[in-house]
Formats: C-alpha cells, sequence, structure tokens
C-alpha cells in the first residue's frame, strides 16, 4: 500500500501549519425557549413553600397575624355594638376558633416549608420560632375549647331566661312585662312602646337576668322621658338596672327593689371584663341619680341569690324612686315623710284599728295629728332603736289623749259612754290575761311584756277610739255642764280613793288598775246626766 504521506507516529512531533486564512464563524445554538413553571396562587405557594423564607415569614407570619389581630379587635368591638345573643356568639366564635386555627397552621407549615428548601442561615432561627409557635398553639388549645365550653353553657342559661311575657293593657294603660330579662327583652318591650305610643307606663315584674339586655332598655328609658317605670310586685337584679332608666319611677308599697353585684354567665376574661365594665356604669348611673355612697356600696355587697332590699325612705332618700304607690295614690317624697307614720299601722292587723283612729284624728283634728306626725319625725332621728320605740309610743298616747279631750266637747253621749265601757273591759282584760300589775303598768303609761295577748289589747284599744270618733263632728257642739261634771267626778274619786287606796310600794301599780277600774264603775252607775257630764270630764283630762 501506497501512502501519499508516512503516517504520524505518536512520538513525532507534528509543526503547526496555517494558511493565513481564519475559520468561517460559528452559528449560534438556537435551543427552544424553556416552558414557563406555572405560579401558584399566593395561599397554596405560601403552602407549598414556594416563597423566599423572608417572604413567607414577614408576610404570611407577621402580617397576616397582625391582620388577625385587627380583625379580632374589631370582630370584639362589632359584637359588642350588636348585642347578639349568645348562641349567635358561640356560633360565630366556634366559626372563627376553626378559621383562626386553619390558618394558624397553614402559616406555620408554609414557613417551615420555605425553611426547609432555603439554603439561607435564618433557616434555623425561624424553624426554633416555628416550634415555640407550634407550642404556643397547643397549649392554648384546651384554653379555647373552655372558652367555648362556657360560652354554650352561658347562651343555654341565656335562652332559659327567654321566658318572658309583654301584655300591653289598654285599661290600665300600661304595657305589663313579666319573666326573667332574657333574648330580645328590650327590643320586644321597645317595639311594644312604639306600638302604642299612647302608653307611657312600664309595669316591671322581674328576678332578673341577662345585663346586655337590661342596659339596652335603660338607655332606651334614658332616651324617652316621658314613660314611667313601675314596679308592683318585685324588681330584682338586672330589672334595676331597666327600672332607674326612666325618669319617673314608682314603686309599690307592697313592691321589692333588689340589687346585688352582677355576675357572667360565661367564665371568660373577656365576658367578665365586659360585666365589671357594666357595672362600674350602673354605679355611676345610681351615683347620678343622687345615691349616697353608702347606699352603692350596700347595693353590690350582695352576691348569687341574696340581695339589698331597701325600704321606701332609703329609696327616696337616695333618688332611686321618685313616688311610691298606695292603693290608687301616689306619694312624693315629701308626701311620703308625713305618711309613712300613719301607714305602719295598716302593716298588721292588731294595729290596724289604731290605724283607722289616727285616720279620724286627721280628719278631724288636723293640728293634733300634725302635732304628732312633728314628734315622730324628731324620735325617727334618735340613735337608739329602743328609744326610738318607747318615745313612738308616748308620741301615740299623747295625739290619742289630746283627740280624747277634744271630742268630749262635740261627740254623742252614747260614744262617750261606751268608750268608757270599752276602756273599763280592756282595764280588766289585761288584769286577767296578764295581771293587775301589768294592768297599773298600762295606766301609768309603763311596758309591759305580752306578746300576741298584748297584740289583741292594743287592737282592743284602737277599737275604743274608732268607736269614740267614729260619730264625732268637730262641728258639732254639746251643751256639756262642765261644773256638774267635776263635781260629780272630784265626788265619786273622793270615795273610790277611800274604799280602794293606792299607796307607794310594791302594790303601787296593783292597787292603781283596782281604782281606775271602780272609778269607772261608779261613774257608769251614776244617773244619766251626771254620767256622762262626769265621764267627759273625766276624759277630758289625762288619766
Amino acid at each position: 500500500m501506497t501512502y501519499a504521506e508516512p503516517p504520524v507516529r505518536r512520538n513525532e512531533r507534528i509543526e503547526p501549519r496555517w494558511d493565513g486564512r481564519m475559520p468561517p464563524p460559528v452559528a449560534p445554538s438556537r435551543r427552544p425557549p424553556a416552558a414557563p413553571r406555572p405560579r401558584s396562587p399566593y395561599i397554596v405557594a405560601h403552602w407549598r413553600g414556594e416563597f423566599p423564607i423572608w417572604q413567607s415569614f414577614w408576610v404570611g407570619g407577621a402580617l397576616v397575624g397582625i391582620a388577625l389581630l385587627i380583625i379580632e379587635t374589631a370582630l370584639l368591638e362589632w359584637l359588642k355594638a350588636h348585642h347578639l345573643s349568645l348562641t349567635s356568639m358561640l356560633v360565630l366564635a366556634s366559626v372563627y376558633a376553626a378559621a383562626r386555627l386553619t390558618i394558624s397552621v397553614w402559616q406555620v407549615v408554609g414557613i417551615l416549608r420555605s425553611a426547609a428548601l432555603s439554603a439561607s442561615g435564618w433557616a434555623v432561627p425561624v424553624n426554633i420560632l416555628m416550634v415555640l409557635a407550634i407550642l404556643g398553639l397547643v397549649g392554648s388549645l384546651p384554653a379555647r375549647i373552655h372558652e367555648l365550653q362556657a360560652l354554650s353553657h352561658g347562651a343555654t342559661a341565656q335562652r332559659r331566661l327567654s321566658n318572658f311575657t309583654l301584655v300591653p293593657d289598654p285599661i290600665a294603660h300600661a304595657i305589663v312585662v313579666k319573666g326573667n330579662v332574657g333574648v330580645g327583652y328590650a327590643d320586644a318591650v321597645v317595639e311594644a312602646l312604639n306600638a302604642h305610643p299612647d302608653i307611657h307606663r312600664l309595669v316591671l315584674d322581674s328576678l332578673g337576668g341577662d345585663v346586655d339586655n337590661a342596659m339596652q332598655l335603660h338607655d332606651y328609658l334614658a332616651a324617652h322621658p316621658g314613660i314611667t317605670a313601675e314596679v308592683d310586685h318585685a324588681c330584682v337584679s338586672a330589672c334595676t338596672v331597666v327600672f332607674t332608666g326612666a325618669s319617673e319611677r314608682v314603686v309599690s308599697v307592697h313592691g321589692t327593689l333588689g340589687f346585688h353585684q352582677m355576675h357572667s354567665m360565661i367564665d371568660s376574661r373577656v365576658s367578665n371584663d365586659y360585666v365589671d365594665n357594666e357595672q362600674q356604669r350602673f354605679k355611676s348611673i345610681l351615683t347620678t341619680l343622687g345615691a349616697s355612697p353608702d347606699f352603692v356600696r350596700l347595693a353590690f355587697a350582695k352576691q348569687g341569690d341574696e340581695f339589698y332590699s331597701p325600704d321606701a325612705t332609703a329609696l327616696f332618700a337616695n333618688h332611686i324612686i321618685t313616688g311610691l304607690r298606695i292603693d290608687d295614690r301616689v306619694f312624693s317624697a315629701a308626701q311620703w315623710r308625713t305618711e309613712k307614720f300613719l301607714y305602719g299601722f295598716s302593716l298588721s292587723p292588731s294595729s290596724q284599728p289604731m290605724g283607722k283612729a289616727l285616720t279620724l284624728i286627721r280628719e278631724q283634728s288636723p293640728g293634733i295629728y300634725d302635732a304628732w306626725v312633728a314628734r315622730d319625725l324628731q324620735i325617727e332621728q334618735e340613735a337608739s332603736r329602743d328609744h326610738r320605740l318607747a318615745d313612738y309610743n308616748v308620741s301615740l298616747w299623747h295625739a290619742l289623749h289630746a283627740a280624747r279631750a277634744a271630742a268630749m266637747h262635740t261627740t254623742a253621749a252614747d260614744h262617750v259612754r261606751s268608750f268608757a265601757i270599752a276602756r273599763r273591759d280592756m282595764l280588766m282584760d289585761i288584769s286577767q290575761q296578764f295581771s293587775a300589775d301589768a294592768c297599773g303598768r298600762y295606766l301609768a303609761g309603763l311596758s309591759f311584756i305580752g306578746g300576741k295577748q298584748a297584740d289583741a289589747i292594743y287592737e282592743t284599744n284602737g277599737q275604743s277610739y274608732v268607736g269614740l270618733l267614729s260619730d264625732n263632728d268637730p262641728a258639732r257642739r254639746i251643751d256639756v255642764d262642765w261644773t256638774l261634771g267635776t263635781r260629780e267626778l272630784n265626788r265619786v274619786r273622793s270615795h273610790v280613793a277611800q274604799t280602794v287606796p293606792v299607796q307607794p310600794g310594791p302594790d303601787y301599780h296593783t292597787q292603781l288598775c283596782h281604782q281606775q277600774v271602780a272609778l269607772l264603775d261608779e261613774l257608769l252607775l251614776l244617773s244619766p246626766a251626771g254620767s256622762d257630764m262626769a265621764l267627759r270630764a273625766l276624759f277630758a283630762t289625762p288619766m
């Protein structure tokens, strides 16, 4: 085989050769462009960890967390303004809790995945923060579950409270609401008042209930001063919040206003703080009305089922009520100040006859009645209860004796004789049921312990004065022969003093009783004219 050129050996050096021409330029390669990577939605991209670690942490973590806090704050304010029922709040809280948990998981998982795919040196501290976030999330779950359970219990309790009834009463010209202050209570009352614009009385009968509904109705009444709130039976707890919203507040003499501490139906910080704020607001309302610090302290000293129930005098003094209803009359504070002493006699069957006697005295002898009231107003200021009771008793006998003396000029003879017989019989009853000593102590104006039997004596005494005054006419004048009466009275007294003497000593009161009975017996045995004149002379002077 012949070669044009000898073959090149491996160890042979080949000299470079160049003919002076440049090689043709190489055409640039035309590779096909890469297909565009599909772009995930933000939520999916964060979940997959597709964002840089800084973006996942600061945007998906911190910024979204701040937005959630703003939303929670706004949601709480919205709930306060819209007064949802606890059942609606339970549904809303459950939905929000589930959404909040879902968002927290989305945040943490997305940040962890972004850190795992990142070569940044911040991946380690970010992972540590996320582990702490997971621990915090897991640790908060029991508290969140407890809050939902408490809200559920509160919603159940609130539904049980929603058993009120509302009846417009055109005859009484009132809206009558009975039952607990529950869900829809305020709205129902407002709708009823708006539907009956000619009715301006709201009669309340409730043992309490939902503070939120009570405050809503309180604010409505405060904005409509033409409505009068009245209580015939009981208005306790949250009902008193409603009551104090009205400009005119009337309670029946048989009604009860009860105050105590507010308490939350839900054992949660937010709910407890809300109730505490409402209680502070109610304290401010009472203070604005004119309640004293002592009244406010007592009003919130009771807890649970116990409550503070002030009497009408205290309610007037602290401007809680503007009127007190007794039957068909409404008394102002000034009127009750003088009426309360007479009204006290109507509370017991044994004292009612004495109250009727005092009513007759007010009609027949206003000066005597006014003097009695003035004395009792002074006695009311005494510190010792025992002293007050003793002085009230003395004040009453002063009024009775003064009215009896005045009646001797104007009442008929048969009423004078009946009064004398009733008085003698009463003294004999005291002697028989208790002792002659008790009878004498009564005559001397001293007290004796008698229990229920003493109540019967008190009732009998009141009836005797009613009998004396029932037919008395102050405008009538009886032709009384005071000279004859005094002469006959002195003669009989002298005779009785000899036959039934009274000597100082341990038997003084016993002898005094026997002598007084004997005196009345002999006066009743005189001739009609002499007896009448002598009895008038006797009863016209203190005994």
